[in-house]
């Protein structure tokens, strides 16, 4: 089958990037270690080969999952939920095809949370809190993905040759809506936000904002701690929910100077509007994607078992999206690493070099974080650059 063809090269292109950052990965382990002290650079090593063959296996179940879907599992599906065709039958399909999905991929959570990330000293995780969050989950996935879908399916059944463009529109809406009700409404549904009760610290940070221009409605303390012990700190929300939100892990692994410069990095992406610029090129890269989907030959469609069924584009969409991106995404990741550096000169700039250089230190060292990675892997796969890439780029 052509369809499932397509998956397999993708797989296959995925899994040879994979082996060739590996290989640069087996070979760093061994050299002298830079940044990080002898044992600690050995660990990070270690520790990025066994999530990077991780990631291996992951995109090999999925593969697995994917092959099964299109060759038995959605036409039973079909048979199950599709009759006269409708709207809500239509809805019901695709929202179950995601359930099902989601279940079926709960086992390499459990792996990742309970075993790979506890051996490595990351997750404090509970099965309580594990089921707590999957239930929630589900919960947000049947109520605003029942939402969402109907609207995308009823762009497609009666707005004509057209329909992407509204079902685009109304996607990128839902995007900026999460966008908007993430910090105040869905965050707090699994972590505990307190405001930030130290007041020389809230007068350090508020000033900080103040010099770059930022508003926000506080800084926030986030119990992450009661989930993995790695450090983080992000600004969330647009327009007036914007809010500051630290990690407690962060409060206890950083000293203020270096907090400040974390923070000062962070602001840099406000300063360059590249919240905006990101929001524009996921933009394109959706609007493409719509584009793409809708204009797909009829042999998607009968080879996967989805002919006539009016949600199945958006199937599709879901399954085949990630080989479609592979192509987009090297350029959206060169311009996130472009703006990481900005960032980082803007986080010392606000500080001082030496305590952005020491907080990157200290952010790579407790997130037991390799210092290098390979130039293939980097152009189809990170964000940000690579640790060393970037005190080199301070100094």
């Amino acid at each position: 089958m052509t369809v499932i063809s397509i998956l397999c090269i993708y797989t296959l292109v995925f899994v040879g990037i994979s082996a060739v950052q590996l290989g640069f990965l087996k070979k760093e382990r061994d050299k002298k270690a830079v940044i990080l002290d002898e044992s600690a650079y050995k660990e990070a090593a270690s520790i990025a080969i066994t999530n990077e063959k991780f990631s291996i296996f992951s995109h090999l179940y999925t593969l697995i999952l994917y092959v099964v879907w299109l060759v038995w599992g959605l036409a039973l599906l079909k048979s199950l939920i599709i009759n006269t065709n409708s709207t809500l039958e239509n809805t019901a399909f695709l929202l179950a095809f995601l359930l099902i999905n989601t279940l079926l991929s709960l086992p390499l959570s459990i792996y990742k949370d309970f075993i790979k990330d506890k051996k490595q000293g990351f997750s404090t995780i509970t099965p309580a809190l594990f089921i707590k969050d999957t239930v929630k989950g589900l919960f947000l996935l049947v109520v605003f993905g029942f939402l969402l879908i109907y609207a995308l399916v009823f762009c497609y059944e009666f707005l004509g040759d057209l329909w992407w463009l509204a079902a685009f529109g109304i996607s990128f809406l839902a995007i900026l809506v999460a966008n908007v009700l993430y910090p105040t409404l869905i965050a707090p549904m699994f972590n505990k936000m307190q405001r930030l009760e130290d007041e020389n610290l809230q007068d350090e940070i508020s000033s900080l904002m103040n010099r770059c221009g930022f508003s926000s409605k506080g800084v926030f303390v986030m119990d992450a701690s009661k989930r993995d012990t790695r450090l983080n700190a992000y600004f969330g929300g647009l327009f007036k929910s914007k809010r500051v939100v630290l990690f407690d892990t962060l409060l206890k692994a950083l000293d203020t100077k270096q907090l400040l410069a974390v923070l000062g990095h962070e602001l840099g992406h406000f300063v360059h509007k590249d919240l905006i610029k990101g929001l524009i090129s996921g933009a394109l890269m959706l609007f493409l994607l719509f584009f793409v989907f809708a204009h797909l030959p009829e042999f998607f469609y009968k080879e996967s078992g989805l002919d006539g069924v009016n949600a199945g584009v958006f199937v599709l969409f879901l399954i085949f999206g990630e080989v479609f991106s592979l192509i987009f995404s090297p350029f959206v990741n060169f311009i996130s690493r472009k703006n990481e550096f900005e960032a980082d000169k803007h986080g010392a700039l606000m500080t001082s070099n030496k305590d952005m250089r020491d907080a990157l230190f200290v952010l790579a060292k407790e997130n037991k974080a390799f210092v290098k990675t390979s130039k293939i892997y980097s152009f189809f796969h990170l964000s940000h650059p690579s640790i060393d890439e970037r005190l080199k780029a301070l100094m």
